[in-house]
């Protein structure tokens, strides 16, 4: 989750690598924040945080609902995460940009961007393995997880050398935590695991991946798109050239990579190379969904990855105008997208079908659209206070919500009194709806103290 959507004008310039293959200058300095970039991902962040609290509100209406596998549509808890994808895409570029002008190599680079990767990965299977831990005293295995995700990584802030070094004592003992807690785990039936009969380990079960939950699926787009932008830079004909490689890498995964290879005599001659190619794909995929996590999910964050470079500076799009026209036909062209796409698997959250993506995608470029002109064009930035907090350190509040919930379990404190059945469903969803802004409020209150995540 990468939180760097800056964009300001200076004088003070170096040369990089134009569209073009020319040179051109871009500031060195530290660039203006684009206020809607932000506001955008507190939004969605509070419809995340909503949507996973009204997920528990039996009574709650079909569009508050996630659609089933089979269905053939979407509701508005399923345009969400990918809103969150597309965003996070928007900032690569914005990021990795300002790397780049202030002179850091791509080697360096991609180091940053395996290992914040690898941090999302792990953040996404210690949370998905909380679900399924045992409980023990009233979930105290997930109690205690959460705090030590949140210590590991925060971000060590500029300023005093005392105060670094505190932030650093924090980060170790938070990662010292997470290994005591992964050696303590056990699953939902109570086995052991490391510390289990250490010669017999036919019964035991560890931590496993699984989906690797949202923030590990969001590791793996960033992965890729990260990858992209690194080889290809600013380079918008590329870079769409990519979202529609990895929608039809969805395609190509669902009827079969290699299908036709046999089939196909002019190949004889490759058969030996192509069969190793298949079983590093086939070994790939037993960890991580080539068509969707690798496919259709990361065409999404790629998507918003083409949209960040136009808030480059020393984009050839740079005025207001000219920004809100290229972002209102990138979003149709999505959307035409999404319907060459929708004969072929139809529109599904839970198969992350390239229509679903395309549409969501196009959705979230348009909302966009939209507060870049309310909050970059007319400076209307007031409203935006409460959700700034969730935009400026989304991670935090993402694992707010969770840990709340334990911590009330563990404590017997009934905070979800809204959802029970006794009151009406308007009462249920409201009190979803402070819960989120709650967390957010939070997450803000958090931040003042100068404690923010970063993967």
């Amino acid at each position: 989750m990468n939180n760097s959507s800056d964009c300001r004008q200076s004088e003070t310039s170096v040369p990089v690598d134009k569209d073009s293959n020319q040179r051109e200058l871009l500031p060195a300095e530290p660039m203006e924040r684009i206020a809607s970039v932000d506001a955008l991902r507190g939004l969605v962040i509070l419809l995340m945080i909503f949507v996973n609290d009204v997920a528990g509100v039996k009574s709650a209406p079909a569009w508050l609902k996630h659609v089933s596998a089979r269905a053939d549509g979407m509701t508005l808890p399923d345009m969400v995460f990918p809103a969150f994808l597309f965003i996070m895409g928007m900032s690569v570029p914005l990021a990795l940009g300002r790397a780049l002008a202030r002179g850091r190599s791509k080697i360096r680079l991609l180091s940053k961007v395996m290992r914040r990767t690898l941090a999302l990965l792990i953040m996404g299977v210690l949370m998905v393995n909380i679900e399924q831990h045992n409980p023990g005293y009233r979930g105290l295995w997930g109690l205690l997880a959460y705090p030590a995700i949140f210590m590991a990584f925060l971000v060590i802030p500029p300023g005093p050398e005392r105060k670094r070094k505190i932030f650093m004592i924090v980060r170790v003992t938070g990662f010292a935590s997470l290994a005591v807690l992964a050696l303590f785990y056990r699953t939902a039936d109570g086995k052991h695991l490391i510390l289990g009969p250490i010669f017999d380990q036919s019964d035991t079960i560890w931590l496993r991946h699984s989906w690797w939950g949202i923030l590990g699926l969001i590791g793996w787009a960033y992965l890729l798109t990260a990858l992209i932008y690194l080889v290809f830079g600013r380079r918008r004909e590329w870079l769409i050239g990519a979202v529609g490689l990895l929608a039809m890498l969805y395609v190509a995964d669902h009827e079969g990579l290699f299908s036709r290879v046999d089939s196909r005599a002019w190949l004889t001659w490759a058969a030996p190379a192509i069969k190793q190619i298949e079983r590093f794909i086939e070994g790939l995929g037993a960890h991580v969904s080539i068509g969707q996590s690798l496919g259709s999910l990361a065409s999404i964050s790629m998507a918003g990855c083409c949209l960040g470079t136009i808030l480059l500076p020393g984009s050839q799009i740079q005025t207001h105008a000219e920004r809100l026209k290229w972002a209102v036909i990138y979003g149709i062209g999505l959307i035409l997208a999404a319907l060459l796409f929708d004969p072929l698997f139809g529109i599904n959250k839970i198969r992350a079908t390239p229509a679903w993506c395309f549409y969501c995608a196009s959705l979230t470029t348009l909302t966009w659209a939209a507060l870049y002109w309310i909050m970059d064009v007319r400076k209307y930035r007031a409203w935006s206070l409460i959700v700034r907090p969730a935009g400026m350190n989304p991670l935090t509040a993402y694992i707010l919500h969770p840990w709340i919930y334990i911590i009330a379990g563990f404590l017997h404190l009934p905070i979800w009194f809204y959802k029970s059945s006794e009151f009406p469903v308007i009462v249920a969803v409201f009190g979803c709806l402070a819960m989120a802004f709650a967390i957010v409020g939070l997450t803000g209150l958090i931040g003042r103290f100068g404690c923010r995540m970063k993967a």
